[in-house]
């Protein structure tokens, strides 16, 4: 077993209503990232799952005329076929309503109030109950509309116990000195708007409703949101019960990654921590919270009426096409764009007219020049060799920092360079002027170019990478990161010839 370990999560989705491309978004980064680690041979446990307790899951069951459970039941199988259509494997999925969950946030909660890291009050505020969030000035207009949602706030006050942010103001400061948070902008935001600005304890249980995990000290308090959810990081990994897995991949040794989107890195940058170092354990190594999907220059979301459904893309497009676009075209520091016209573009520009139309075009000269297999060559000395040399170390620094669009861009550019290449030499006059060696080391060059394409593409083209893969006379089941950077690749007769991505027209 490799003593490399990576733990990778996402948010825990809210069950109010299906998923959209918001949530493919995180949920495919981490997968991609998850594949990745382990192609680079870490043990890796990558955690989905859902969010089910609050107000709104209990209002939306009583308007549909069904208990709180059984609403959510329907919602998260849902879940699980969307990760199952865009090829997304999780270690666990995990539901607020597990009773290892259940157990174990009311031992958090009572480790805490020993502690006097919770205490009790009253909280008086504004409360975004669409959010499920206490809302601070900043955080609304005039007319106290929450500028995420455009939901207006409720005046808000109520018994509740509260965790003691404040009293961790300067471990805040000194965690934001280093670079747990990416990108950059993000903890200039939330130094400015929060830790730097009147610091506020966080209500963590509410007694206006029942939908929720009681605590043990008193039947009428239940575990308000956050508390509740973000705990779901550890609960997942046995903490309070059997905590051999939290060992391995929470522990200083173990690389722990978590994705969100930009609307929850001011729970996940600030209230997280400071559960996490009151409770004894490390702050995450990254937290990358990524930007906002943009239709038309506006965000997409439920309330604004302008989501996407991943499932009518996925039934389009195909998931691979789905994958791809969100690590490319959705650049993880800045707000990205979806249209169906940027989809389309997307995929014919990069996988059909780049990356399809040069595995075609290599394949069938190998086919029609040297029946489907090359003499061995030494091509270390060759110049496109060297480029897909350089290629695997830029695209091996950019996945390590998170940055998947720079990594397939890196990617892309090496495919340019094999086009240019099969027009500068141009292989047809080699043939007809019998440079029998010459013609075999360009496409020996081209051959091991595109498998480092289709190799460095595997996290994200899950399903057509065999295909690919056959198409070069590559098995699969004998390729893996050494044979591609030693170049120890055998290669068996090329024989098919498909075109593997074909461009569409709207």
């Amino acid at each position: 077993m490799s003593n490399k370990n990576f733990y990778v999560t996402t948010p825990i989705y809210y069950p109010s209503g299906q998923l959209h491309i918001g949530h493919a978004y995180t949920t495919v980064l981490a997968d991609i990232i998850s594949r990745y680690k382990i192609e680079n041979g870490y043990n890796v446990f990558f955690l989905t799952g859902s969010d089910e307790h609050g107000q709104k899951i209990e209002t939306k069951a009583k308007e549909a005329g069904v208990d709180p459970k059984t609403y959510v039941d329907k919602i998260v199988v849902g879940f699980k076929e969307l990760w199952k259509e865009l090829d997304v494997e999780f270690g666990r999925f995990i539901r607020t309503t597990d009773e290892d969950h259940v157990e174990a946030v009311k031992k958090i909660f009572t480790k805490l109030l020993k502690q006097d890291d919770i205490y009790l009050s009253e909280y008086k505020g504004k409360y975004c109950v669409s959010c499920e969030e206490f809302l601070t000035r900043e955080q609304m207009d005039e007319s106290f509309i929450h500028v995420v949602c455009k939901n207006k706030a409720i005046d808000f006050s109520e018994e509740s116990y509260m965790l003691r942010v404040s009293k961790y103001q300067k471990f805040l400061v000194d965690l934001f000195k280093t670079n747990f948070l990416v990108p950059e902008n993000r903890k200039t935001e939330m130094l400015n708007n929060f830790i730097n600005n009147n610091l506020e304890d966080l209500s963590v249980t509410r007694v206006t409703f029942d939908w929720g995990i009681k605590i043990n000290e008193s039947d009428k308090h239940i575990i308000y949101v956050w508390l509740d959810a973000l705990s779901n990081y550890i609960t997942a990994l046995g903490w309070g019960s059997d905590e051999k897995l939290l060992k391995q991949f929470w522990s200083k040794d173990s690389e722990v990654l978590q994705i969100v989107g930009k609307e929850i890195t001011r729970f996940h940058s600030i209230y997280w921590p400071v559960m996490l170092k009151a409770l004894g354990l490390k702050t995450p190594d990254k937290l990358l919270s990524h930007g906002w999907i943009m239709a038309k220059n506006e965000k997409m979301s439920k309330s604004l009426g302008n989501v996407v459904d991943p499932r009518e893309m996925i039934k389009t497009y195909g998931s691979d096409a789905v994958r791809f676009y969100i690590a490319l075209n959705l650049p993880t520091d800045n707000d990205g764009s979806y249209s169906d016209e940027l989809m389309v573009e997307s995929f014919n520009t990069n996988l059909a007219n780049n990356i399809g139309n040069l595995i075609s075009r290599v394949s069938n000269m190998i086919i029609k020049y040297s029946n489907g297999k090359l003499k061995p060559v030494d091509i270390s000395k060759s110049k496109l060799f060297r480029s897909a040399q350089d290629t695997i170390v830029a695209y091996d620094k950019f996945m390590n920092e998170y940055k998947y669009s720079k990594a397939i861009e890196a990617v892309l550019e090496l495919g340019n360079l094999s086009n240019k290449l099969i027009e500068d030499s141009k292989p047809w006059d080699l043939d007809k002027q019998n440079k029998v060696e010459e013609l075999n080391l360009l496409l020996s060059e081209l051959q091991y170019s595109i498998t480092t394409i289709n190799y460095l593409l595997k996290p994200i083209l899950v399903k057509t990478y065999e295909i690919m893969m056959n198409q070069m006379g590559v098995n699969i089941k004998e390729i893996n990161k050494e044979t591609v950077v030693k170049n120890k690749i055998i290669y068996n007769q090329v024989s098919e010839k498909l075109v593997i991505f074909k461009r569409i027209t709207i």
